[in-house]
């Protein structure tokens, strides 16, 4: 088949998308509410028409060929400009129009920000506004690959292919149970908390990078008992005196009293630590996308 009649459908490409990034056909069905064989049969009839494999099954599950990874960051590229054509043309009728990608840090997710898009939402009632959780890295990727239009995420971490706006800034605390003793101390530095055992978030999380880097300073390695996938899980471990924790204040302080843990102040400079706000290209952002770019910053400068 010559390259002048290759025809491709958004579907197709949406679909196959929703594969690589789920590694499994069945969960990209259900992601996208299509019958299994229906998505099976799109991929195979992709692959007939370009005549190469984009698909192979590996340990972890489903994963891209060579000429899969190829179709997969223009299939991304394609869905992002369709994206952002559906924004520019129905962007005015009863008001702006828009469907947002919001990746942000699991510490950014603060009561600031729930009360400013809040706000945003009620002044803007047709846009729509999708939420995703995640470690700083994944975010810095989701934003670079076109899965997410804004990201939130610790401002430690490097993004040089993403322009960088200043949000809000939060600091780190260590919570350890009541019995612990380092439980009456009115403060503590790293070095007090380097012979204890650690529960911390995933490997490339932005606190668990301060923690690494902390700990490397003083010549040492972080005593790491486990690693878990929130905050909530870590207030569990350290009240079950599986270590000790290195969170942000916002999110512990109105859970001090559920949680019957304490938060010590931490005294180390990196412990004020900067959020931020990451985009691809400022300038080629669909109008809905750059209000809420614009009320995000406003709200961070007010």
């Amino acid at each position: 088949m010559s390259q002048n009649s290759l025809r491709f459908d958004l579907l197709t490409l949406q679909l196959f998308v929703a594969v690589v990034e789920e590694q499994s056909i069945a969960q990209a069905a259900e992601k996208k509410h299509i019958a299994v064989s229906a998505v099976s049969r799109r991929i195979s009839d992709l692959e007939a028409m370009l005549q190469v494999d984009l698909l192979r099954r590996s340990q972890k599950g489903i994963e891209p060929t060579p000429a899969g990874y190829a179709l997969l960051e223009h299939a991304r590229i394609i869905l992002g400009n369709v994206a952002q054509l559906e924004a520019d043309l129905l962007g005015y009728k009863q008001g702006l129009r828009g469907h947002i990608r919001l990746f942000v840090n699991t510490s950014a997710t603060l009561e600031s920000l729930v009360d400013e898009l809040n706000r945003f939402l009620v002044a803007n009632p047709f846009i729509q506004i999708e939420i995703d959780e995640g470690i700083s890295p994944e975010i810095i990727r989701a934003v670079a690959d076109n899965r997410a239009d804004i990201g939130i995420f610790g401002g430690n971490i490097m993004a040089p292919e993403l322009t960088l706006f200043p949000y809000r800034e939060d600091r780190l605390v260590v919570i350890v149970p009541p019995n612990h003793p380092l439980a009456p101390r009115k403060s503590v530095t790293f070095a007090d908390l380097i012979d204890y055992e650690f529960v911390s978030l995933e490997k490339g999380s932005s606190i668990d990078t301060h923690c690494v880097r902390a700990a490397a300073e003083l010549g040492r390695q972080l005593r790491l008992r486990i690693r878990v996938s929130g905050f909530d899980a870590i207030f569990r471990m350290v009240g079950a005196r599986m270590g000790v924790g290195v969170v942000p204040l916002e999110i512990i302080q109105p859970r001090l009293a559920d949680t019957g843990l304490v938060a010590i102040p931490l005294d180390e400079a990196w412990t004020r630590r900067p959020l931020v706000l990451g985009v691809r290209d400022p300038t080629s952002l669909p109008p809905a996308t750059r209000l809420l770019l614009d009320h995000l910053r406003q709200g961070a400068a007010a």
